[in-house]
């Protein structure tokens, strides 16, 4: 995939390109877990998620729809013209931002979905570790939605693949005094 970085493309080859980054194979990176032991794993269903789910978890992995990758789409996509990957990547990424008709999906509908499965983590599983395999774009979204339910943890500007992001529940006044 690497090989397509400084290659220039129309809009249909840039949605061919992102088609086959997500079923590209990709080099398993086992991430230091820090000892803690995990009581349940969800994994996003796209094989890239799954595989390294299966490479750090010993049980049943839990596949969720909800925990797949943002998806992104050439704006324009009938255009011609010949434009760098990167410059697609951001105009797709912006589109996304703006919820583009050229989006499957909006910022409004992805923030949804990851308070929507924060909240089933939080009702079904409460106290316990869980280990949650999804993608970058998708992990900080849900990184945000955490913090402001006041969870502590960071990402970095940008998530890297195979590493491992800690979020733990902030204690309050009231947690505390029970």
């Amino acid at each position: 995939m690497h090989k397509s970085v400084g290659k220039r493309m129309t809009a249909a080859q840039f949605n061919d390109w992102v088609e086959q980054y997500d079923k590209a194979e990709l080099r398993i990176l086992k991430p230091d877990v820090g000892g803690i032991e995990w009581e349940v794993c969800f994994s996003s269903h796209l094989s890239r998620a799954t595989r390294t789910a299966d490479s750090i978890f010993k049980g049943e992995i839990i596949l969720s729809e909800q925990l797949r990758e943002i998806g992104i789409h050439a704006v324009g996509a009938t255009t011609k013209i010949k434009l760098p990957l990167s410059l697609w990547l951001i105009l797709a990424r912006l589109a996304w931002y703006v919820s583009h008709r050229s989006q499957e999906e909006g910022k409004a509908q992805t923030i949804s979905r990851a308070r929507s499965f924060i909240e089933s983590i939080e009702r079904d599983y409460g106290e316990s570790n869980v280990l949650i395999v999804s993608h970058g774009a998708f992990i900080k979204v849900l990184a945000k939605e955490l913090r402001l339910r006041g969870y502590k943890g960071k990402t970095g500007i940008i998530p890297k693949n195979g590493r491992l992001y800690t979020f733990m529940k902030r204690q309050t006044k009231n947690d505390r005094s029970e």
